[in-house]
């Protein structure tokens, strides 16, 4: 236990808890997981799994995996239609949703849960899709092989065996006996339709059932399962068109006959591979790939910057009176000069003669394989042959009710969880967010991690245009490392979108996956520390400096310490103009040319004093031009400034991705893994910053430990207290400066303070007191026996405060207000009880 702790315990009445109420409490049961007449297995929330439950077979899918086939390669155009952005979390497949949100919501085809059982009268079948805003939108085809082998040739009844399952959907590959399809409001096997008792539709549930006159008896019959759309006037699937528009789905490459399913089910979690597909051999035509990826209008913006401005209206006074000596429009410097050209639309020209090469196959157009855990479904898709995607379900298993949960113990685990907010349905790809109720997180757990016993969790926050999968696919080796260093579990939630920087929903999403976590491991809370990388990095710094009883250790690598791009830099003395930051490139609904920022941004460097129990350390470049060595330098000169435990390490030859690349990390996960919170430590330093606080949400930022509930003045933009238990005596910690330079795992210079015990010089106490200082704040909550200090003894209270504040004094007594007055003043109270 650390010295400056007062003590750690259960929570009860007379003690506050860490974190949102996010955090805390049981899952909801959202209309999807909800159970009708007939089923009453509980969800397995775990995808790429299946399990037999008293009598029901369950397959769980991924979530948002509903892209179809991969059709496009590194040399295609992308189709035309929307669909969420990310550019290091492109899904394999290509294909495009309608332009109609409020029918489709761009996630219309996306399988959620398969079920099955048999009954009296045949099996019951019961689709669970992710989004449904129409009965018919979808149509799903579930393909029956009563042989149970895709090599098999039939028997010699004459029977219907056939790997074209007709509807549209043409060669699949999986040979199946019995074709049933549904499409919400009708459904047909082999052919002939179902009558209406037999078919269900839930549009709130997002459920349809059917039951069918089939007898398994007790053999197992092997089952597929796709999703697509449908097409009512032609009593088929929607044809995939080469381009999305209002009414038509898109992503067929011109050409190819790709098969108009979105979504296979039946695909288990060794199937769907994760992994690096970037190497020298196809650098260079993803380079291509990144202006082939860019809208053509975008290109021909960026060309003519102020030209643009002027276009805009609003801003037509800003763009002809600005100069741009500085060349700060441009930081990076000319990104095309490796290619020779310095207009955006010659290098369009130059690459659009390798369009011929369009037919070269072997570097699919995405980054990473599996970002979305629908790689293999895409390919699959592409050549026309679903067969390895089947479930054999055993129909005497489920007549005798044995339970049977086909779930992973260890490894990379790819979970769901039930989120109690409800934001509307499907995707919204302008504003780059996932809004369903269900929503995925990704896990590593250790082999070797004792079942019983508590485990370590480091917090791992995605970069910038990426999702749950990133470290997994992009960098294995940081996983592992953080797993192995700490012996805990590596947690990495997806924040509903691969940019909306750790703050509203994103920052809503933490804790609620959190939450469901430790439903499956038993999570050490003195022992869970946050890291991340770019965009992550900024995530795991705001978030302990907003949650700083959460988070014990933060590991940050190449993170701005603010989201706008020069307020770091400058230290809060400039600001981006909100023409680019919320019109342009962000705001709420997103940017007219891309989505990178989000409304109201948040910054850091304004909270750096709630970090005195939380040591940092951040790492950077010394040639990152995407985000400057200055920001992360001026937030540790603020930890320097106070007295914080931290330390940056600058690895002169590194840019903003090579630190990645390279996926080696000596001495990172090492710092997380001395991670050992105090939960009510002495002394308490908390700003608060209103602006910060999503109260629709239920998340305020406006206290830590054992001080809670602060409120700032009004026309006071924060609040700040510093509060200092003087219960078992407190003595400052000598805070010493240090430097170092190594190796590895590149070559560094380090810097940072470190304490080296208390100073007896300033040791205070033991006394039943309080020490504080206040600004701008209005009110606050001290939790008294939290702070170690007794309520049944006199209270003595020195506070020195710029303005008249009412402190709340709480604990298994209850509640007692006390008022201090502005300038210096000593309050005696109690005994309390």
């Amino acid at each position: 236990m650390s010295d400056e702790s007062t003590g750690r315990g259960e929570r009860g009445p007379s003690l506050p808890r860490p974190g949102p109420d996010a955090l805390y409490g049981p899952n909801p049961t959202p209309p999807q997981l909800e159970n009708g007449f007939g089923w009453d297995a509980d969800p397995l929330l775990v995808s790429g799994c299946d399990a037999y439950v008293d009598g029901e077979y369950l397959y769980q899918d991924y979530v948002y995996d509903d892209h179809g086939a991969d059709t496009r390669s590194v040399f295609d155009q992308p189709p035309e239609g929307n669909t969420m952005g990310g550019f290091y979390c492109r899904a394999t497949g290509d294909y495009r949703y309608p332009s109609d949100p409020d029918s489709y919501g761009y996630n219309a085809a996306d399988l959620l849960e398969f079920r099955a059982r048999p009954t009296d009268d045949g099996i019951a079948y019961r689709i669970t899709l992710n989004t449904m805003l129409e009965p018919d939108a979808a149509a799903v085809a579930i393909g029956i092989d009563t042989e149970a082998d895709p090599e098999a040739t039939g028997s010699d009844d004459g029977d219907d065996r056939r790997t074209d399952w007709g509807y549209g959907l043409g060669e699949l590959g999986a040979p199946v006996d019995h074709r049933l399809v549904t499409w919400g409001t009708g459904a047909e096997l082999d052919g002939h339709p179902l009558d209406d008792d037999r078919l269900d539709v839930d549009v709130r549930r997002n459920q349809i059932e059917i039951e069918v006159p089939l007898d398994p008896a007790d053999e197992t019959w092997r089952h597929y399962v796709a999703v697509g759309l449908w097409d009512a006037d032609g009593e088929r699937f929607q044809e995939v068109a080469a381009d999305a528009d209002e009414s038509v789905p898109g992503g067929r490459k011109r050409g190819l006959d790709a098969p108009p399913i979105f979504n296979v089910g039946f695909r288990f979690d060794e199937q769907e591979p994760m992994a690096r597909n970037v190497d020298l051999e196809t650098l260079v035509p993803r380079v291509a790939t990144v202006v082939a990826n860019t809208p053509r209008e975008l290109l021909e913006e960026l060309e003519s910057p102020f030209e643009t401005l002027q276009r805009l209206g609003a801003a037509a006074n800003v763009a002809e009176d600005f100069e741009d000596p500085l060349d700060l429009l441009n930081p990076l410097g000319n990104p095309l000069a490796p290619f020779g050209t310095t207009a955006v639309s010659d290098l369009v020209s130059d690459l659009e003669e390798l369009w011929p090469l369009s037919d070269v196959a072997g570097i699919p157009r995405v980054l990473g394989v599996g970002n979305w855990r629908e790689h293999r479904q895409a390919q699959a898709l592409a050549e026309r042959d679903i067969s390895e995607f089947g479930a054999d379900i055993d129909f005497a298993t489920l007549r005798e009710g044995t339970t049977e949960r086909n779930v992973p113990e260890s490894g990379f685990v790819s979970y769901l969880y039930p989120s109690r907010h409800d934001f509307g349905a499907g995707v919204d790809p302008h504003a780059n967010v996932l809004k369903g109720r269900i929503q995925p997180y990704g896990a590593y757990i250790p082999e070797d991690i004792e079942a019983d016993e508590p485990v370590p969790m480091v917090t791992a926050l995605h970069s910038l245009g990426n999702c749950y999968t990133q470290y997994r696919v992009w960098m294995p080796g940081y996983v592992e490392a953080l797993a192995e260093a700490t012996g805990g579990v590596v947690f990495m939630p997806q924040t509903r979108g691969p940019g909306i920087w750790y703050k509203r929903r994103a920052e809503l999403d933490v804790f609620e996956a959190w939450r469901d976590l430790e439903r499956r491991v038993d999570i050490d809370r003195s022992q869970v520390s946050v890291a991340g990388y770019s965009m992550g990095g900024f995530g795991a710094t705001i978030m302990a400096t907003k949650h700083p009883d959460c988070f014990g250790r933060c590991f940050a690598v190449v993170g701005p310490p603010a989201e706008d791009p020069l307020e770091g830099p400058t230290g809060n003395l400039l600001a981006t103009p909100s023409l680019l930051m919320q019109d342009l490139f962000g705001g709420e609904g997103g940017g007219r040319l891309l989505s990178v920022f989000t409304e109201q941004p948040e910054n850091a460097l304004r909270l750096t004093e709630n970090l005195r129990h939380v040591p940092m350390l951040l790492w950077h470049g010394g040639t990152d031009a995407l985000v400057p060595l200055l920001g992360p330098a001026n937030y540790a000169n603020r930890l320097r400034s106070h007295g914080y435990r931290h330390e940056i390490d600058v690895f002169p030859t590194a840019d903003h991705f090579l630190i990645a690349i390279q996926d080696y990390w000596e001495r990172g996960p090492e710092y997380l893994a001395e991670t050992d919170q105090p939960a009510f430590p002495k002394r308490v330093t908390f700003r608060y910053v209103p602006e910060f606080d999503y109260p629709d949400l239920d998340i305020r930022h406006d206290g830590a430990h054992w001080v809670t509930d602060i409120e700032a003045k009004a026309g006071h933009g924060s609040a700040l207290v510093d509060a200092t238990s003087l219960a078992d005596g407190y003595a400052d910690p000598d805070a010493e400066t240090f430097s170092a330079t190594g190796t590895k795992p590149l070559p560094y210079t380090a810097r940072g303070v470190e304490w080296d015990g208390h100073g007896a010089e300033t040791e205070r106490g033991p006394a039943n007191a309080l020490e504080l200082s206040l600004e701008g704040v209005e009110s606050a909550t001290l939790w008294i026996e939290a702070a170690g200090l007794d309520p049944e003894v006199e209270l003595t209270i020195e506070a020195e405060a710029d303005t008249a504040a009412t402190l709340t004094l709480r604990g298994s007594f209850g509640a007692r207000d006390v008022t201090v007055d502005r300038g210096e003043s000593t309050v005696t109270v109690g005994p309390l009880t």
